[in-house]
């Protein structure tokens, strides 16, 4: 189909070079049969009588139908508004706006189309020409013609649509206009290309073709057609077939008011055919209204209800119009936002359980809305939309001095955007975070007039991140989003190089040794301890000399890549990371890290002194956190014999060979919540402290060797009953409680 198509529209264009189509199709078909087959096509309508009268006139309204349904056009009665004579031609008013805003058509000026005047001959030489495409030679001129009408009967008669005449300013026959007519239809008839092209969006034209094309062998441009005819290409997007017939162009930017010119472009066995189809554009205008926001509204002052404009395509318009006029009436306070679509409502004091909003928008488009008006107002939820610059655009890290805002949308109850800004500053907490350090931030209109945090990135070593975290006055995290921070190249600035000496004959004293930066970790000194069953914290205690910035990364034991001691410090850390981060130490500090339990680690850590000149060993640290390793005290356990004039006290922790100090305490009555802290004290001061709310009965330290060891403790003397223990076993430097019952019975 589509190659059949090429051929005839290549024939259409050499249409001028034909001798005399009239003569041949004269030849083959009377003008009656062809009279005949545009009635059945439409095109024509029949006298009553079934003659063809080819000696009557035709009116300029006729005309318009006429071609308007050989061309397939739409009517569009909107585009006949420019003219003030068509109250005698309404059933003709689409036909004449449709062949109007095809430029085929024109007035007569001052608003005059004259539809029931007599089409004369040189009117049809240009509807036919300008209905076709054909070419016309502007300088042309024709005897008996129109100085206007020159080029455009040349035309016509070079394409054998209209004969010779004498005078070209009379009315032209029925018969005329059914030759020409004919020739037209034959041209365009089921053998057009496109069917129709039209704005359906302000980014989206919509064109229907005839047949189906292949997508890969067929494109598509657009112009722009100005007042002087120049033609400007119109960026395109993206392109959406449907199965070939059709296809939605999706323009790059929205697209102004004017005329606009389809082409179809098809290549295929190294032919190539081109077909037009032009189109008008109309300004965006607002044609619809809606009142937005959830069905309840809280109970409160300053609430904010959008309403959203939808232009003539049944899309939001990203922007209100210029003569935006904005109406409101509500037995409440209502009244537009100053700056946003939106309405700004007071319902603090309101004290009823609904109100009604109606909105009118520039005299004509009207809705009204009915909400449900709840409680005050509490925060549900927090969503951000991300970081943006100042202009709005997106953007994911920063440079030194570089700011950004995150944007948010705090929901209230109900579902409701919250953009009061002072009232979210009092109803919620904002925090920045970045190498450790937390500063306190506070809400503000960014972009859009969205409530955002403002974050400028500062001066830092390596590349790092900075974290907004907001907070209910609860504590309670409801949102966090993070933004990347390149380093500074100007934070590190290598020493300047030592000058040479000058000679001297005196010896030179020996230079002082260059002073090394050291870190190291002692093994025994590592302890995990149990948190959760499923999760451990691991504390590493790091030894340094001539350091007083550590950097570190928990790898994965799995992940074969190796950190240098320059990726840590630059932050370019291996996929398997856990956990990384830089702390500042004064020669000896802890490093803790939570983490699944029956993992492998390696924990590769490098320290610089202020200057950033000197850098220590790259240190690597197996870590371990099977779970027969982490240290958990579960209980104590009286293994007395009924025979002992002692107790006998086990502990069962892990591991087993835990080895370290115990601290104990025997009591007739509970100590309530005392810290471990509090047991070692009780155990060890002089004398028992006033503030034990309980007599204690004895009292004492051991140094632990594992689970095999036991505290014996004298009972002799004792009355018996039931009394309570309280142990403390101190571990690498960590301290774990547990208590139990001890019967005394003898």
């Amino acid at each position: 189909m589509w190659r059949r198509m090429i051929h005839v529209f290549t024939a259409l264009l050499l249409i001028a070079a034909i001798a005399n189509p009239i003569a041949g199709h004269a030849a083959d078909t009377s003008a009656e049969e062809k009279y005949n087959k545009l009635v059945e096509a439409g095109v024509f309508d029949g006298f009553p009588d079934g003659q063809a009268h080819l000696d009557q006139n035709m009116t300029r309204a006729q005309a318009a139908k006429i071609i308007a349904l050989i061309l397939g056009l739409d009517e569009n009665a909107g585009a006949a508004d420019i003219y003030k004579d068509l109250a005698e031609a309404k059933w003709a008013e689409g036909f004449i706006g449709a062949a109007t805003e095809m430029g085929i058509l024109e007035g007569r000026g001052g608003g005059i189309f004259a539809p029931t005047a007599d089409v004369t001959i040189q009117e049809l030489a240009k509807i036919m020409v300008e209905a076709l495409g054909i070419e016309v030679n502007e300088d042309a001129t024709v005897e008996g013609a129109d100085e206007w009408a020159g080029k455009y009967v040349a035309a016509a008669l070079a394409a054998g649509l209209i004969p010779e005449q004498s005078d070209y300013t009379v009315p032209a026959s029925r018969q005329l206009l059914v030759e020409a007519s004919y020739i037209a239809y034959e041209s365009v008839s089921n053998e057009k290309w496109i069917k129709s092209a039209k704005q359906t969006g302000v980014r989206t034209v919509s064109i229907d073709l005839q047949g189906s094309f292949d997508p890969d062998a067929t494109s598509v441009a657009i112009e722009r057609i100005g007042e002087d005819g120049d033609r400007t290409a119109v960026g395109i997007e993206s392109l959406e077939w449907d199965g070939g017939s059709a296809v939605t162009v999706v323009l790059s930017d929205v697209a102004e008011a004017g005329k606009y010119e389809a082409k179809l472009t098809v290549e295929q066995d190294g032919e190539t055919a081109v077909y037009t189809f032009s189109y008008t554009v109309e300004p965006e205008q607002v044609s619809r209204v809606e009142l937005g926001g959830a069905d309840q509204l809280p109970r409160a002052d300053n609430v904010e209800v959008p309403y959203i404009l939808y232009n003539q395509y049944g899309e939001p318009m990203s922007e209100p119009p210029a003569d935006l006029k904005v109406d409101v009436a509500s037995s409440a306070d209502v009244k537009p936002h100053p700056d946003r679509q939106a309405l700004l409502v007071n319902l603090a004091g309101w004290n009823e359980n609904r109100v009604d909003i109606h909105l009118l928008v520039n005299e004509k488009n009207y809705t009204n809305r009915t909400y449900q008006v709840g409680d005050k107002p509490v925060i549900e939820s927090v969503e951000t939309d991300g970081f943006v610059n100042e202009a709005g655009s997106p953007v994911d890290r920063l440079k030194k001095g570089e700011s950004a805002w995150l944007l948010l949308r705090p929901y209230d109850q109900y579902g409701n955007l919250i953009t009061d800004v002072d009232w979210l500053n009092e109803n919620l907490k904002a925090e920045e975070s970045v190498s450790g350090r937390q500063s306190a931030k506070e809400l503000a209109p960014g972009p859009g007039g969205a409530a955002a945090v403002r974050v400028t990135a500062g001066s830092h070593l390596a590349n790092t991140t900075l974290t907004v975290t907001i907070r209910s006055l609860s504590d309670e995290v409801l949102a966090q989003a993070s933004i990347a921070v390149e380093s500074d190249p100007e934070f590190y600035v290598p020493p300047a190089p030592t000058p040479a000496p000058t000679p001297t004959p005196e010896p030179e004293p020996e230079p002082e040794p260059t002073p090394e930066a050291t870190i190291s970790v002692d093994p025994d000194s590592i302890v995990t301890l149990d948190k959760d069953y499923f999760n451990v914290t691991t504390s590493v205690y790091v030894t340094s000399t001539n350091v007083t910035t550590l950097y570190y990364a928990l790898v994965i034991e799995s992940d074969p890549e190796v950190p240098t001691a320059d990726d840590l410090i630059h932050d370019r850390l291996p996929s398997g990371t856990m956990d990384s981060g830089k702390v500042s130490t004064d020669g000896k500090v802890k490093l803790e890290f939570e983490t699944p339990v029956d993992l492998k680690f390696n924990l590769y850590i490098v320290g610089t002194d202020d200057s950033g000149s000197l850098v220590s060993n790259l240190l690597t640290v197996e870590i371990d956190t099977d779970i027969s390793k982490v240290f958990r005290l579960d209980a104590v356990v009286d293994a007395t014999n009924p025979d002992d004039d002692y107790w006998r006290i086990c502990l069962s922790h892990t591991p087993i060979d835990a080895e370290g100090t115990v601290y104990y305490i025997i009591s007739d009555n509970p100590i309530h919540d005392a810290s471990e802290d509090d047991l070692v004290r009780i155990a060890t001061e002089p004398d028992v402290p006033d503030d034990v709310p309980a007599q204690v009965i004895a009292r004492g330290t051991k140094h632990w060797s594992g689970t095999s060891d036991q505290i014996r403790v004298d009972k002799k003397g004792w009355t018996p009953g039931t009394y309570h223990v309280y142990v403390v076993l101190e571990y690498r430097g960590v301290r774990l409680k547990a208590e139990g019952a001890l019967g005394l019975t003898n």
